[in-house]
């Protein structure tokens, strides 16, 4: 029996450069930063999908969306296949998630998690203040909204009374749109003084993707002023101080009570947030930085990389391997992330050669928006059409099956706003980048553990499900995501 618990914490939709260990200048996230000192940070980690559920999925199972196959935002996977949390609780392991789901089979949900309160947010859809995409609002204290604190208590509840080892799984909403927070998270940064990104204003519709044009056309960004986008920003950044705040109070309850001696951590978001970026907000399946490069930090309780920064490029699917490597359980063969575990002890940071992330599929992209229409939140037609990133050093490629392609210089470009895809310069680059991302789509990925695989636990019958499902009981609040 291993003779660590686990605790994952993962805010839905948190940038990575949102955080103050990751350069924010004001953010001022004492708390998480405290987390860093004393874990390893992953400063380029990549998620495999810039949505929620596929790239949960991904983490999940330690799988890339080509393979599982969950492309879109209500996707789920049966617990029968192989997991993190199943291979832990296998192991012996209470398991107790406290949020957002976005992961399992909906009715299934009791046969994975030993304690549970399953609650989704949505995108706020029936509040009344909720009338943009980019609206930002106050959210009254006693809302059935406002779920960050109890989910806070209710992990620290569940880790002082488990019997050990456990795996407990916080889910936040926040900072997740809508734009809202209570008091006095709402107030704590004043909107004159956020900066509004470069790309807000520069950005060329003849060289982006159609369905940057379709989303805000659709989400009525026209409308959207600097006052709007600056209040929204500000109001995120209070979500961000709300969850940084609730961090502290699981890690203080966990050094109160000596579970931090025995307990490994791990911080991380499922992928990011526009919040303005090339005048959008929320996300789609495009793979900007602000929505594909996530915060993560892992601490172990005997301070292995305590303080370390993991340069190198890493993928989502290696978080759950290298979890498994320093909890002493055996990692899934169907599990095709690399574990860093030795890395992080030897203190070698160098990464990966590559990362890829993928997302939509099922939906075309249409040539023009739909006149008169209005979303709060990218639902269809807003496009959701297949597209696949690599980045390889400093450049990025994003090709879509049915849009324009994408090719960036990230160290020259940080914010992505000069698309170099046609640029005779770049040809070469374009045509190696285009060819390791087919590489890297193509064929079954699986690790490097031989053939003799155990039937009895891994059946040939496994199968993922991608089920279109809402709406699932009264904790699953109406919404997207």
């Amino acid at each position: 029996m291993s003779p660590y618990n686990l605790l994952i914490i993962t805010p839905d939709q948190l940038r990575a450069d949102y955080l103050s260990c990751y350069g924010h200048p004001s953010i001022g996230t004492a708390r998480i930063d405290r987390l860093a000192t004393q874990g390893i940070q992953f400063e380029n980690c990549y998620c495999q999908s810039p949505l929620c559920a596929p790239s949960r999925v991904s983490f999940a199972t330690s799988t890339y969306v080509g393979e599982h196959n969950c492309r879109n935002y209500w996707s789920t996977i049966d617990p029968s296949v192989p997991n993190l949390v199943t291979t832990l609780k296998n192991a012996g392991y209470r398991t107790g998630m406290f949020g957002k789901n976005h992961l399992f089979t909906y009715e299934k949900l009791e046969t994975v998690w030993d304690e549970l309160r399953e609650v989704c947010l949505g995108n706020y859809d029936e509040h009344p203040s909720f009338k943009k995409s980019f609206s930002s609002f106050e959210l009254e204290p006693d809302h059935e909204y406002n779920q960050t604190a109890r989910l806070t208590n209710e992990t620290i509840q569940f880790a002082r009374s488990a019997e050990t080892p456990f795996i407990a799984w916080v889910n936040y909403q926040d900072p997740h749109p809508a734009f809202t927070c209570p008091e006095p998270y709402k107030s704590l940064f004043d909107p004159n003084k956020v900066e509004i990104p470069a790309s807000f204003y520069n950005y060329d519709t003849a060289k982006q993707p159609r369905r940057n044009e379709l989303w805000r056309r659709h989400s009525e960004m026209d409308t959207c002023h600097e006052d709007d986008i600056k209040k929204a920003i500000a109001t995120y950044m209070g979500q961000v101080r709300y969850i940084d705040d609730s961090v502290g109070k699981i890690l203080d309850s966990l050094e109160e009570s000596g579970l931090d001696k025995n307990t490994i951590v791990l911080f991380f978001s499922d992928h990011g947030e526009l919040l303005g970026d090339h005048r959008m907000t929320h996300k789609l399946p495009v793979f900007y930085d602000s929505l594909t490069k996530i915060p993560a930090i892992i601490r172990h309780p005997k301070g292995i990389g305590a303080g370390e920064r993991f340069l190198g490029l890493v993928e989502e699917i290696d978080l759950a391997p290298t979890l498994l490597e320093f909890l002493g359980v055996e990692i899934p063969p169907t599990m095709v992330g690399v574990s860093w575990a030795d890395a992080i002890r030897h203190s070698d940071y160098s990464g990966k050669e590559s990362v890829i992330s993928e997302a939509g599929g099922g939906a075309p992209t249409p040539a023009t928006a739909t006149p008169g229409l209005s979303l709060k939140a990218p639902h269809a037609p807003t496009s959701f059409g297949p597209g696949s990133m690599i980045r390889i050093g400093d450049w990025k490629l994003s090709v879509y099956h049915d849009d324009r392609c994408e090719l960036y210089n990230i160290a020259e470009d940080p914010e992505e706003l000069v698309n170099r895809y046609d640029d005779p310069g770049c040809a070469e680059t374009r045509i190696r980048m285009t060819t390791e991302l087919l590489k890297r789509s193509l064929g079954v990925k699986v690790r490097d553990v031989g053939l003799d695989w155990p039937s009895d636990t891994y059946p040939v019958d496994v199968r993922f499900e991608s089920l279109h499902k809402r709406n699932v009981d009264r904790n699953h609040i109406t919404g997207l995501d």
